[in-house]
């Protein structure tokens, strides 16, 4: 069956229970009737709507009425043709959609109504997504036209088939250390492009991080507006500003939701990646429904629990990057993302000893993005500082006896050429 003819058809049964000319019941009725004559080889007409007709549930013209409305609504945005609603979010509901005059897909953002009515958010998100739209970088989801249309706000953007990190996650499970480190750095330089710019983002999280069809990292959500949701709203928040999720959000976030600066992004892009990388969120408030328990309780946890089990399969060298990027005093986190790319490329550069693996394990993954398997996502627990510690340590001392060994070996090497040198030139004056 034609993918776009599907969605019209689902869509049309949508509009026929608005507009009362038929129930849900008929509706699926109308759809099993649509199914069955396509699999006896369909006729000229074989849509949900001619079944609709030839069932007596409406008439020819109220089919007419039928297609002409949802047409309507698949244009409700000029230059641009609905396909099918890929979600709905704090801001907008996003659906996938073609523009017309360049014959292209993209995702295509409209204002929530009630949003559409603040002319000051309104000037404010359009604003931001002209800014946004301004960037170009292969990590940053490109932006394409923003502004109004019958009445409705929109922001249409390069459309992205692959999903989001957080979706990969709920299909596969964590990522690997290689994988995650690849993302990391490709997070990190879109960041490191849109700080430049001093454009900040104040909400990422996995569902953020989009993925093309390469497989490769792209940002999406830079520089919206904030927007309190209105399960929020209610706990002290100031209008205008959307709080980052409490698994992701900075300590200092929490208490001013408005505070937004590289040092918040730092702290929840690395509680991005710890839930990617070990499978669940470095923070579970749980059902907390006041803003101030939220605070108090993150305030009790500063560090996320780690778990032994997973030091065999990541690096003390990773657990330390992560575990610095969730330091609760912004001061103690990576200064600025300089320090975050000169730590990361760090990992990128290694080629020798404990570190080359990283590169060598990850193929082409690690050197292009491409060629990911379902097999390298693996449920992993996440390790504990005492662990790493642990490691750390054993590690030193090994490195401070190897450092000792080598200096003994040179100290005698130059004492035997020194006997030596003197007994040459005792011989000399005897002779």
């Amino acid at each position: 069956m034609n993918e776009s003819l599907a969605h019209i058809d689902q869509r049309l049964g949508h509009v026929a229970v608005d507009m009362g000319l038929m129930n849900p019941l008929q509706v699926e009725e109308a759809r099993r009737e649509m199914l069955r004559a396509r699999a006896e080889g369909g006729g000229p007409d074989d849509s949900l709507g001619a079944a609709a007709v030839r069932l007596g549930f409406i008439d020819n013209g109220q089919l007419g009425e039928l297609r002409a409305e949802e047409l309507r609504r698949r244009r409700l945005i000029t230059g641009y043709e609905i396909v099918d609603r890929i979600g709905s979010g704090t801001i907008a509901t996003v659906y996938r959609a073609v523009q017309v005059a360049m014959d292209r897909e993209v995702a295509l953002k409209i204002l929530h109504p009630r949003l559409a009515t603040d002319p000051v958010f309104v000037n404010a998100y359009i604003a931001e997504a002209r800014a946004v739209s301004r960037f170009h970088h292969p990590h940053i989801v490109q932006g394409i036209d923003v502004g109004e249309s019958n009445g409705f706000y929109y922001f249409a953007h390069e459309y992205l088939s692959g999903g989001s990190l957080g979706s990969q996650l709920a299909r596969h499970g964590p990522l690997s250390e290689n994988q995650a480190l690849l993302h990391l750095r490709q997070t990190v330089s879109g960041l490191r492009h849109a700080w430049e710019a001093a454009v900040f983002h104040g909400d990422l999280n996995p569902g953020n991080l989009l993925l093309d069809a390469q497989g490769d990292v792209k940002l999406a959500n830079l520089g919206v507006p904030r927007v309190a949701r209105p399960k929020e709203a209610q706990v002290g928040l100031r209008p205008g500003f959307v709080r980052c999720g409490p698994e992701y959000a900075a300590p200092e976030q929490l208490a001013q939701p408005e505070l937004v600066n590289a040092a918040t992004d730092i702290y929840s892009l690395g509680a991005s990646f710890y839930h990617l990388s070990f499978g669940v969120p470095p923070f579970d408030p749980g059902d907390v429904e006041d803003g101030n328990a939220v605070i108090r309780f993150r305030e009790s946890r500063p560090v996320p629990p780690f778990a032994p089990e997973a030091v065999s399969r990541f690096s003390p060298k990773f657990v330390n990057l992560i575990r610095d990027m969730l330091e609760l005093d912004p001061a103690r986190r990576p200064r600025n993302p300089d320090e975050l790319s000169q730590r990361l490329e760090k990992f990128h550069l290694a080629g020798a000893g404990e570190w080359s693996g990283l590169v060598r394990q990850a193929g082409p993954v690690a050197a292009t993005g491409k060629a990911r398997s379902a097999r390298s996502f693996a449920a992993v627990p996440a390790p504990s500082p005492e662990s790493v510690r642990g490691i750390s340590l054993v590690r030193r001392k090994k490195s401070a006896r190897s450092g000792f060994g080598g200096w003994l070996w040179v100290g005698i090497a130059f004492l035997s050429l020194a006997v030596l040198l003197l007994l040459y030139r005792f011989l000399g004056i005897a002779d």
